[in-house]
């Protein structure tokens, strides 16, 4: 490392240097690190994270198998390193980490892949209650002909908004620094509702259109336009509804 491309920092008589990128997570992480000389700092990497470290070229000092080598205490040549301490990550780590590369609009659910999960799972299983209560809704409304195909499609949207967000708040997201009264709790309901117009729009064109121009059966037109407005969904509902706090929160 030289010039530009490194980031040092004294701490404890002695000074440990990165590379640039990594300089918010050196100053944050040095102070519970045990300091002496020639020891290297790094921290032990999943196959997900190993991946998105090679896509993002993010530099690194050295790259072992699954254990990268970002920073070294009192010394430049990491190859005079007498041992390597393993440093944990946390999500806001990689947060920073993947915003040197990316916007944070990008970054932030690349670096909490579980949360995602989550997200996805109860996204899932909102299908499963959207056509339930759609069907049920159909079933009733059925003799009054077609117009009971937009009215089961709003009805199943509907509970599965509802459905979702409860989960997304009592789940997904608890522990993300939510401001809990009930004011900015019904103002997060809004605007999931407001990130969910294309997916409400999408379903009911498709569970009305799908049926009576080409005869197909209502609850395959309501899948249909629901996977359709999956993906916007689920960009607006995470990103809009729940993170923009944490995508403008400073380090």
């Amino acid at each position: 490392m030289t010039g530009d491309s490194e980031y040092c920092i004294a701490y404890s008589g002695v000074k440990a240097c990165s590379p640039l990128e990594w300089r918010e997570i050196l100053s944050s992480k040095i102070s519970n690190i045990a300091v002496s000389n020639n020891v290297c700092i790094g921290t032990k990497l999943s196959l997900y994270r190993l991946l998105l470290l090679k896509l993002l070229r993010l530099r690194v000092l050295k790259l072992n198998s699954r254990i990268v080598v970002w920073g070294i205490i009192a010394g430049r040549d990491f190859s005079k390193c007498r041992e390597v301490i393993l440093v944990n990550l946390n999500n806001s780590d990689w947060l920073e980490l993947y915003s040197k590369k990316l916007p944070r609009l990008l970054a932030l659910p690349l670096s909490e892949p579980l949360r995602v999960l989550v997200f996805t799972l109860i996204g899932i299983s909102g299908i499963f209650v959207n056509l339930a209560s759609a069907l049920i809704i159909y079933t009733l409304l059925a003799k009054y002909g077609y117009i009971a195909n937009p009215i089961a499609s709003t009805t199943g949207f509907e509970t599965s908004v509802l459905w979702n967000f409860i989960l997304h708040e009592k789940i997904t997201f608890r522990e993300t620094g939510l401001e809990k009264r009930l004011r900015s709790v019904l103002v997060r309901l809004v605007k999931y509702h407001f990130a969910s117009i294309g997916s409400w729009t999408a379903q009911v064109t498709m569970a009305t259109l799908l049926p009576l121009l080409l005869k197909t059966p209502f609850w395959l037109a309501q899948l249909v336009g629901i996977i359709l407005g999956f993906a916007v969904n689920f960009i607006l509902g995470y990103i809009y509804t729940w993170s923009m706090h944490r995508v403008k929160r400073a380090w």
